[in-house]
């Protein structure tokens, strides 16, 4: 891995894998959905789709055109914490992508006749996972997890909040955030560390001063009380989402929680699914930020069934607390988690993020170092994980479904 911090600020991380015949080019950008405080909600992600709108050298149809000539693949994508534009090319085509690339980050003009338009096309993004009772139940169920920080709602924003958005909106959230200091570019592949700089220095536009973006901090806590919140919709189905606070990423409580989590996700599959049939999809994760923690999880089953699947539910949260797991099933479920972890972080995605998350957040993220973390978890972590985490009183159930005990409106009003 080579590091190099540019003239204005920005810096270059790359890792060159020398049989490869392919480049991966991608800037992250430390702002996300969570970072809309003084903002219109959805902001972050609808800056994203603008970008490639047109920049000052190139219009929206020579971007994709550009794309298509040299065989690249480009996308973008923008989570609570971070946003990230990328392109693959050929390894003989770094050169075009990065400077392609670059354009696209500090060149983009935000066209007015623009916004308009890609405003409809994110509000119907909108509709369509609010027309999916499970994509609605589980945003509905993490805005709720989010209730004392507003702005985290969601990264997709609400068609008002969306609507509301005007260029001098984007032009300010660009200037705050999209600076070099707050911006990495990681290159994995194909790729010479001194040509790459030595090129970037001749393309890149100079800082105009540093001003520090403010701290993102850390999540606000609401009372959940083990309540359940109906949602109505005329489907056959009935959709149980259910969630709890967790460790974030900085808690050393994380490794056991893995663990814990991937143990209940099984035990959950096995009673749900293989023993009584309940259910199709069984589901439970938990998802570690910086900013916040939670441990989440879903099942879709008839709905006279629905009240059996979250009794189980709660029966194996007190029996992760009060029964020591047996030594082989906590050592497949480390296996589990450690073999699927390093096989991803093989990937060129995986390494490239993994190299940004270092920079951005401070901490390493060293893969083997985590598998050894996991495997020293020992039945006694997992319990004092499960007393910690699993309380009935601090879990929260969104149920979608055709009758409903509450009405969708006072859901909202919850929320």
């Amino acid at each position: 891995m080579n590091k190099t911090v540019l003239s204005n600020g920005l810096t270059v991380i790359t890792e060159h894998q020398e049989k490869a015949v392919s480049t991966l080019i991608c800037y992250w950008v430390k702002a996300g959905g969570h970072h809309e405080l003084n903002y219109p909600f959805g902001i972050a992600h609808f800056l994203e789709h603008m970008r490639f709108k047109g920049t000052a050298s190139r219009s929206k149809e020579r971007i994709m055109e550009e794309v298509s000539e040299i065989g690249g693949r480009l996308n973008a994508s923008t989570s609570p914490e971070w946003t990230r534009y990328f392109i693959y090319t050929p390894y003989d085509e770094w050169q075009h992508g990065t400077e392609f690339l670059t354009d696209l980050i500090f060149g983009s003009i935000f066209p007015e006749q623009e916004i308009a338009i890609e405003k409809s096309v994110v509000i119907e993004e909108i509709k369509r996972a609010e027309d999916n009772p499970q994509m609605y139940g589980s945003r509905l169920l993490l805005r709720m997890l989010r209730g004392m920080h507003p702005e985290r709602a969601g990264n997709l924003g609400t068609e008002s909040s969306v609507t509301s958005i005007t260029r001098d909106d984007l032009i300010r959230f660009n200037r705050e955030y999209y600076q070099p200091h707050n911006i990495v570019l990681v290159v994995t592949g194909h790729i010479d560390h001194g040509k790459l700089v030595a090129y970037l220095e001749s393309i890149v536009p100079p800082a105009e001063g540093y001003n520090a973006p403010p701290k993102l901090e850390k999540l606000k806590r609401s009372k959940l009380d083990g309540r359940t919140v109906y949602i109505e919709r005329d489907i056959r189905q009935a959709q149980l989402h259910w969630g709890m606070y967790g460790p974030d990423r900085e808690s050393p409580d994380r490794y056991a929680g893995y663990v814990a989590v991937r143990l209940l996700q099984s035990r959950l599959t096995k009673e749900i699914r293989t023993e009584r049939g309940l259910a199709y999809a069984v589901t439970a994760e938990m998802n570690t930020m910086f900013s916040e923690g939670a441990i989440t999880g879903y099942a879709a089953a008839a709905l006279d069934r629905i009240d059996e699947v979250k009794r189980i539910i709660v029966a194996e949260f007190i029996r992760l607390k009060t029964e020591s797991v047996p030594e082989d099933e906590l050592f497949r479920a480390k296996k589990s988690i450690t073999g699927r972890h390093l096989i991803a972080e093989d990937q060129r995605e995986s390494l490239n993020a993994r190299l940004a998350s270092e920079h951005i957040f401070g901490v390493s993220f060293d893969p083997v170092e985590f598998a050894d973390r996991v495997l020293e978890v020992e039945a006694d972590d997992v319990m004092r994980f499960a007393e910690t985490y699993f309380q009935d009183n601090s879990m929260l159930f969104v149920q979608v479904s055709k009758d409903a005990g509450e009405s969708e409106s006072n859901a909202e009003q919850t929320a």
